[in-house]
């Protein structure tokens, strides 16, 4: 089996897109452009998580292919992992406001 080193493994290329505005920059008079912003949006918030998916993946086939090695072998993986479970997270379009309604009585 092969092992994956940290100079060895990169993010994978993915597809390119036309550069579209991001929803807070676009008139919201413009049906078209809004929904390509949308989009636009969505896609790219999916193709971060997937590119989580994507080292969680490698670090399983390291951890296999390392054996009882794996916590010196593999820290790099896990160190790009543990960075990916907070930056690469699915976001819609729309955010919500939350507000804690006791917070706002006291």
């Amino acid at each position: 089996m092969t092992t994956t080193t940290p100079d060895s493994w990169e993010y994978p290329a993915h597809r390119k897109f036309d550069n579209v505005l991001p929803l807070s920059e676009v008139d919201p008079n413009d049906p078209a452009a809004v929904l390509r912003s949308r989009a636009l949006a969505v896609r790219e918030s999916w193709i971060n998580a997937m590119e989580g998916r994507i080292i969680q993946n490698e670090l399983k086939k390291c951890h296999r292919a390392e054996g009882v090695n794996h916590y010196q072998n593999c820290r790099h993986l896990v160190e790009l992992y543990m960075a990916s479970l907070k930056e690469k997270r699915v976001q819609g379009w729309k955010t919500i406001e939350t507000s804690n309604k006791s917070e706002e009585s006291a």
